[in-house]
């Protein structure tokens, strides 16, 4: 990931010095797009994206997006731990295990990012850097679930020690992503465009991403 963010950093350097354009007033055109494509990840698992941007000079646009995507990841550990069970009559502690066999996550990114233009033409190539927020759901695919195989008791000091862990947690906390990428947009008519990218998205709490998408943007 350290050698894609180097190249793209010289890429925008040689461009900014070695490419002269028409300057653009700053927030003088507005763009709107629509994309969708896969995520690959372990598993795959698809993406829409829309995305609005506006031009900080003739070169380089501010975006800001946000969509939906599905991230699958395969697991297959064991989980032993416990359930409290409170009833009217009854207050005690069981057993329980199972395997967790997949992870599935719908996410809904919200981001802002930098977008340079390498060359304006038909075929206009580009690279990009996002950073945003990531707010998610997610669902365990289990198997092999047991109940009580270890006993149960009145007290949690009581059980097994093997089962006295609590359930694994997923924090949703400072769940930030960081996008880099690179595309091109292909001229259909003087309004529509074509979009196609690649994007690496680095996903704190979830799995990390390689995404293709392609869509319009007009």
């Amino acid at each position: 990931m350290k050698n894609i963010i180097v190249i793209l950093f010289l890429l925008l350097n040689i461009n900014l010095f070695s490419q002269e354009n028409e300057q653009a007033k700053m927030f003088s055109t507005f763009k709107f797009g629509v994309l969708a494509g896969m995520n690959f990840s372990a598993l795959s698992g698809g993406s829409l994206i829309m995305e609005g941007k506006t031009n900080l000079s003739s070169n380089l646009n501010l975006t800001l997006s946000f969509g939906y995507s599905a991230i699958n990841k395969k697991e297959g550990y064991h989980v032993q731990t416990y359930q409290h069970i409170i009833l009217p009559d009854y207050n005690f502690y069981e057993t329980e295990s199972y395997n967790v066999n997949e992870m599935n996550y719908d996410v809904f990114p919200v981001s802002l990012g930098l977008e340079y233009i390498i060359q304006h033409s038909v075929f206009s190539p580009y690279v990009l850097v996002e950073g945003g927020y990531n707010f998610f759901n997610y669902l365990q695919l289990t198997s092999n679930h047991i109940t009580g195989e270890g006993g149960s008791a009145a007290t949690l000091a009581q059980l097994p020690l093997a089962y006295q862990g609590a359930l694994p947690a997923i924090s949703k906390n400072d769940s930030y992503r960081i996008a880099i990428g690179a595309g091109t947009t292909y001229k259909l008519s003087k309004f529509i465009n074509l979009d196609l990218r690649y994007v690496y998205q680095f996903n704190k709490s979830l799995e990390s991403t390689n995404q293709i998408l392609i869509g319009l943007n007009l």
